[in-house]
């Protein structure tokens, strides 16, 4: 631990503060340095273990290997905290309508504000009754509250949750009525839920056409371009090959025939990241739609991007023993 920490104070600082408040929302009790530090080991080590390994099979692509490694480690802590953080919101989300229903009833019941929110924070609330227990005890022991609950706010990534905390903080300062406050912001975002779900619902005919066009539209016409371009090159390489002096022109000297400019492999590889590319970017794109959290497209990118170079594949091998059929 001391060795990463030390690691981790090479990094710049704002980075490790970003890292600080990201490690927060993503529940993750751990010192920011220490985080760094472990990551910077990993992502060095890693693509060094693959260079040296590349070197034995592919030794031409071994620092193309290495760095894409590189960006690919960096990628899954990123994702790794990423859908922490979107865990828990979605987690918080979902109860805090009746959370502040709860609390709204003990506010009428005579209680003060926190404690209204320590008695409300029963165990079927999960996630967010253990980070409301640890904030009342820190108001408990003599941190203001309005200090303590800004700091609940600030280990999730929920904007109701941020309004709720916003609310609630100028309802007591300006001695208003905190248990309608309450009420009446717990029904709101309980009515916010269930217009985000109807929106979702009414949506699902978008994100069938988006599965639809990336995962299966798009490989489909990418394999059949591809056998095109391998039959093109063909014939043309068969009329050349009958013709070493050129094809007849007729007399019109600016007609000049010229072959593809493109060959089957290089096609075949740009189909192949174009695939990947279209099947991340529809990836974020659904997930956008049905949850509100672009977040949630890492969930489905294998499965999507598996889909989309499945079907190229197979629709390739498909046509390509079709097109062979018939040039033999």
């Amino acid at each position: 631990m001391v060795e990463t920490d030390a690691i981790g104070r090479l990094a710049p600082r704002n980075i490790v503060m970003g890292v600080a408040s990201t490690l927060a929302l993503a529940g993750i009790n751990m010192r920011p340095e220490a985080f760094v530090g472990a990551v910077l080991i990993i992502a060095a080590v890693v693509p060094v273990l693959t260079f040296f390994a590349a070197l034995t099979f592919m030794p031409q692509y071994a620092l193309i290997l290495a760095i894409s490694t590189l960006f690919v480690v960096l990628g899954i802590v990123y994702a790794f905290l990423m859908l922490r953080v979107d865990e828990r919101r979605t987690k918080v989300d979902d109860v805090l309508p009746d959370f502040l229903q709860l609390a709204s009833a003990n506010v009428r019941a005579g209680m003060p504000i926190d404690r209204a929110l320590w008695f409300a924070a029963r165990p079927e609330f999960g996630l967010l009754s253990k980070e409301v227990e640890q904030m009342t005890k820190r108001t408990f022991s003599g941190e203001p509250f309005n200090e303590s609950i800004k700091g609940l706010g600030m280990r999730f990534n929920s904007k109701s949750l941020e309004r709720t905390i916003n609310l609630l903080i100028e309802g007591t300062a300006a001695g208003g009525q905190v248990a309608d406050l309450l009420e009446r912001t717990g029904q709101d975002i309980r009515n916010m839920q269930m217009l985000h779900k109807e929106i979702a619902g009414t949506m699902l005919m978008y994100i069938i056409l988006i599965v639809f066009a990336a995962a299966f539209g798009a490989p489909l016409l990418y394999a059949l371009s591809n056998q095109l371009i391998t039959v093109t090159n063909y014939i043309w390489t068969g009329i050349l090959a009958q013709n070493p002096g050129g094809l007849p022109t007729g007399g019109m000297m600016f007609l000049s025939p010229q072959p593809p400019g493109i060959s089957s492999q290089d096609f075949f590889t740009f189909a192949l990241l174009s695939t990947i590319i279209t099947t991340v970017v529809a990836s974020f794109i659904i997930a956008a739609i049905q949850s509100g959290s672009t977040a949630n497209g890492l969930k489905v990118i294998p499965f999507l991007t598996a889909a989309g170079l499945g079907l190229f594949f197979i629709t390739n091998y498909v046509f390509g023993t079709v097109f062979a059929g018939i040039f033999t």
